[in-house]
């Protein structure tokens, strides 16, 4: 009967340390995958707060064009190596690239709505990238640029209804 009971209570002892295992395992990768999450986010926050994207973006929010034909009679057909044109690709495919991630699930709207001011980008440089799909036959161009601006509208609207 003794020998019975330790063997009995041995076996749950190991069940207990078997489930504690598998729960700080499973903690520590949850932990892992939040803090992959937050350095991905720190790092685009550190490329946006960088001197060139700066430029790039100070230039972009300067651009005042009605359509894809104005923007090309002020600064010419694109892409050139013209600086407005460097900086609509710097500050494109940085946004471009973050709708990927949101798109894809790797990155949280929250965190990207507090760290960026998207709808403005979106919103003047909407009219060049209407025209280059156009120019270029590519309905593709830009998508995840203007899915992550679509994202930030339904976030806005739904804070302010809040």
């Amino acid at each position: 009967m003794q020998v019975e009971l330790v063997a009995y209570v041995s076996v749950i002892v190991a069940a207990f340390g078997v489930t504690g295992a598998v729960l700080y395992y499973v903690f520590t990768l949850r932990n892992q995958a939040r803090m992959r999450k937050t350095d991905l986010i720190m790092r685009l926050f550190t490329t946006y707060i960088g001197k060139e994207f700066q430029e790039a973006e100070a230039k972009v929010l300067s651009l005042n064009v009605e359509d894809y034909a104005e923007f090309k009679e002020q600064y010419g057909p694109y892409p050139s190596e013209e600086s407005m044109h460097i900086a609509i690709r710097t500050v494109g495919s940085f946004f471009e690239a973050i709708g990927i991630l949101l798109k894809r699930n790797l990155i949280q709207m929250d965190l990207v709505t507090d760290l960026f001011a998207i709808g403005l980008r979106w919103e003047k440089l909407w009219p060049i990238f209407r025209g280059l799909r156009e120019q270029f036959d590519e309905p593709g161009l830009g998508i995840y640029f203007e899915y992550l601006a679509d994202a930030e509208k339904k976030v806005r609207k739904s804070v302010v209804k809040s």
